[in-house]
């Protein structure tokens, strides 16, 4: 076959939402032909540059993980594509760095023509944008063209994606115009799939963009408006526990890029609103393991930032963390990891505000007692990160010793008169077992 008719047929093969009618066998089965159909092509002699970066974007399709039809099997054939194609355009294999002409080449063929204004659905953000006189923004009609078709190829999303974690960081400027408009369309987007391969591209471009082009220009802010929604918790196809991550991850990268300054009344204020979304997320989660531990990961960096100001909102947070680690740690091992996210924001939570968090020194050492009795479960036994938890469940013990000792004291001596062969071990670490 010859070359462009066969990377042309690849590109073809993922449509959605025609699920019956995919055939991944096939294209697993096409993936082992890229030799030959670059043999066939007059030993790759009558091939052009500009079939060699249209291929490498086919072929990033099926090499960005993430997405249904790129298993690991093809990624792992598309991988040795891409470092044939790589070759010929005298590109380094060992790290794939793309070339501003390239990735913007790439963008043009294979993103752009998918991608446009929505028809439906808010478009405010995306219209109001300004980028440093690119002309794009304040109404203007966007750089790329009025179509929704990425939603039934959606390979070029996966291309995009590929292409973005290799464009160099100081291109990523020169290419906004390429990359806002789809992270955009993305994060904007009714179906969570979709929400989470924007998000992803989104936090391609908060790491590795300079955050004061990021902030000057007003990106920064565009993109924080478009994923709020993505800080909502859904249960939808079990993408909620991914969302929050994500989106969390996004909204705390973009604090930090839009508000340097602590002493600055909109500095705190944005930190508690996200605080606030957090203990507000946490009333419709219920007993979603993985989307509870995602939340409480939260917890930590918002006591980053906050410093003492999170005693704000100390009486929920201590709410969510000790609920969860009432939960059989031994159940499970994402129960068990659920453990060591809320022990870990604990020892944040008390570090940030010591004196307020002391007031809470009982119900948090009911609460560890709870998981301390758990890793002591006979289920428990064959489990590998138990040590880790016990480990932790001392170490936030410490704290509380040090802040509260009198209160931790008699908590933990009641415990230890009702079970003394479990709380032996705490009973030593208390002041009245170092002077009777």
């Amino acid at each position: 076959m010859e070359y462009e008719a066969y990377y042309t047929s690849l590109w073809d093969q993922v449509q959605r939402p025609n699920e019956d009618e995919r055939s991944y066998d096939e294209i697993h089965t096409k993936l082992t032909q890229f030799s030959a159909a670059i043999g066939s092509s007059n030993n790759a002699k009558g091939i052009t540059r500009e079939q060699w970066i249209d291929s490498l974007a086919v072929a990033a399709s099926y090499a960005a993980p993430g997405f249904e039809w790129a298993t690991s099997e093809n990624r792992v054939l598309a991988d040795r594509w891409i470092a044939e194609i790589l070759t010929h355009l005298d590109i380094d294999t060992s790290d794939a760095t793309l070339t501003l002409e390239i990735f913007q080449t790439i963008c043009a063929k294979r993103v752009k023509p998918y991608f446009g204004s929505r028809s439906g659905g808010s478009q405010t953000s995306q219209q109001s944008y300004v980028l440093m006189g690119s002309g794009i923004g304040g109404g203007s009609k966007s750089l790329f063209s009025n179509s929704d078709r990425w939603r039934k190829q959606p390979q070029c999303i996966a291309t995009f994606t590929w292409a973005l974690h290799r464009i160099k960081d100081k291109d990523i400027a020169g290419s906004i115009s390429y990359i806002l408009p789809v992270i955009l369309a993305l994060v904007e987007d009714y179906e969570s799939q979709v929400k989470v391969w924007g998000l992803r591209a989104a936090l391609i471009l908060l790491d590795r963009g300079d955050a004061e082009f990021l902030r000057k220009s007003g990106i920064a802010s565009v993109v924080e408006k478009s994923t709020r929604d993505c800080l909502v918790f859904t249960s939808e196809l079990g993408f909620g526990a991914e969302l929050l991550k994500l989106g969390f991850g996004c909204a705390i990268r973009l604090a930090k890029i839009m508000y340097l300054q602590r002493d600055d009344a909109k500095y705190t204020a944005h930190w508690w609103k996200l605080t606030e979304r957090v203990v507000a997320d946490n009333m419709y989660i219920m007993d979603n393991v993985a989307a509870n531990s995602a939340l409480c990961e939260q917890i930590a960096p918002m006591c980053e930032a906050l410093g003492p100001a999170i005693a704000r909102y100390l009486r929920p947070l201590v709410g969510i963390l000790t609920r969860n680690l009432q939960s059989p740690i031994y159940l499970s091992p994402p129960i068990c990891q659920l453990h060591l996210v809320a022990m870990k924001q604990l020892e944040a939570l008390i570090s940030a505000c010591p004196q307020r968090a002391s007031l809470y020194s009982a119900e948090i050492v009911g609460a560890l007692a709870f998981s301390w009795s758990g890793t002591h479960h006979k289920q428990s036994s064959g489990m590998s990160n138990i040590a880790q938890a016990q480990e932790l469940v001392l170490s936030v013990l410490r704290q509380l010793i040090q802040i509260s000792p009198d209160d931790v004291d008699t908590a933990v001596t009641r415990l230890y008169d009702a079970r003394p062969g479990t709380f032996s071990e705490w009973k030593e670490m208390v002041p009245s077992s170092k002077h009777p």
